[in-house]
């Protein structure tokens, strides 16, 4: 109905048969509601990553770095066969009093489980940022327009598909989450 909604919308000139239907199509649009977009949630087990200067150490001391997912906002633009979604995602970097004065980067994904394992399920992007030495406040940057497309197969609504929100991590960093979760 929102594609019809659109083509109708445009001034033309029409007969007033014509307008009163053009007045009941609009009409109809504005009271109907747009269909829900896909749910964005952000994996707890992911959404921190502690980076250690040395892999065998997990002694506060030893922390390069610290990334959090605090938050998103975004919105979603439907077609007929896709909708894409497109997110401001808001990180969080801490450096350690391990850290070294130099670039740094960190990978974070979004993922739709639906299409598991088919590498479209999942897309990775890097952050590249410069850090201060030793350990700083927090301080928060924002990736905007984070862009993510789902297609769709006839009348399948977007809302049937999950998209999760991660940090990218290596099989020791993943391990170390899991373990201060359980605690």
């Amino acid at each position: 109905m929102p594609f019809i909604c659109t083509l109708l919308a445009r001034p033309r000139r029409m007969t007033l048969p014509a307008v009163l239907l053009l007045g009941a199509v609009v009409s109809g649009c504005a009271n109907s509601l747009p269909p829900p977009c896909p749910p964005v949630r952000v994996d707890s087990t992911t959404a921190t990553m502690t980076k250690f200067k040395d892999d065998t150490s997990r002694d506060l001391s030893n922390v390069e770095y610290q990334v959090k997912i605090i938050g998103f906002q975004g919105e979603c633009v439907m077609d007929d066969d896709e909708v894409e979604v497109v997110l401001d995602v808001d990180f969080q970097i801490t450096s350690g009093p391990a850290a070294q004065a130099g670039p740094m980067s960190f990978y974070y994904f979004a993922a739709i489980p639906q299409f598991f394992p088919e590498p479209s399920g999942k897309n990775v992007f890097e952050v590249q940022r410069t850090l201060r030495g030793g350990a700083t406040a927090p301080q928060t940057l924002t990736e905007s327009n984070v862009s993510i497309t789902i297609p769709l197969k006839e009348k399948q609504p977007a809302a049937s598909f999950d998209v999760y929100l991660g940090l990218q991590l290596s099989d020791a960093q993943l391990q170390f989450n899991r373990q201060r979760m359980a605690r």
